[in-house]
């Protein structure tokens, strides 16, 4: 994985989770890859990893299980779903609305591009 620095490495280990968990290589009920495996796949520290962890258990996204690690949540996808569009609209939508009015571009000028 390469890493930018728009974003904290371990905010890109979340979003890394995330798209995971997205495209359903990690699945509900299952054990995650655990804090050494992830280091090692992801080329970074443990600490990085943990405190992706972290925030991933705040976000009840995954659950300890002892002597297992990690198990993603049962509801997981549609708590990751509801993140990337709170995202989307926080972020995406308003730089996309300040670049149609920069270039003169209307909503029904959009119309013929979506699906």
């Amino acid at each position: 994985m390469e890493f930018n620095d728009n974003k904290p490495i371990y905010r890109q280990i979340v979003d890394h989770a995330f798209a995971k968990i997205m495209a359903g290589a990690w699945s509900p009920g299952e054990r995650i890859p655990s804090v050494r495996e992830l280091s090692a796949d992801l080329g970074v520290n443990t600490r990085t990893v943990l405190k992706a962890l972290d925030e991933l258990q705040a976000s009840s996204l995954i659950e300890p299980k002892r002597g297992m690690g990690f198990l993603l949540a049962s509801d997981a996808r549609m708590k990751v779903e509801l993140e990337l569009r709170r995202e989307f609209f926080q972020s995406t939508v308003p730089s996309l609305v300040e670049e149609m009015r920069r270039l003169g571009i209307s909503t029904a000028d959009l119309l013929p591009y979506l699906p």
